[in-house]
């Protein structure tokens, strides 16, 4: 297991201004996806921290632009009653 660190809130690449939080745990990455298009991007990342929990970290790039937000369950029954979808397409199950 690593140390992982993944943020929530906003940041602008442009203009410098952020508001976000730093969430830190020990785990490890179980699966991701990413949906692209032409203005940007948005990304799942599931993780498994050494409590067996789920966390689902998602993130929204717009140009210079990100939003992230994360999503913490604790199981993967529990994450997959939200996320069934993203979780299979992350190849977590």
């Amino acid at each position: 297991m690593a140390n992982i660190s993944i943020w929530r809130g906003y940041r602008s690449f442009v203009t410098g201004y952020s508001d976000y939080k730093t969430i830190s745990f020990v785990g490890s990455e179980i699966g991701s996806f990413r949906f692209t298009d032409a203005d940007g991007d948005v990304q799942y990342r599931v993780f498994r921290n050494d409590n067996d929990e789920i966390i689902i970290f998602f993130l929204e790039r717009r140009g210079y632009d990100a939003t992230a937000e994360v999503y913490e369950y604790p199981t993967l029954e529990a994450a997959s009653k939200d996320y069934a979808f993203i979780l299979k397409k992350a190849g977590v199950f």
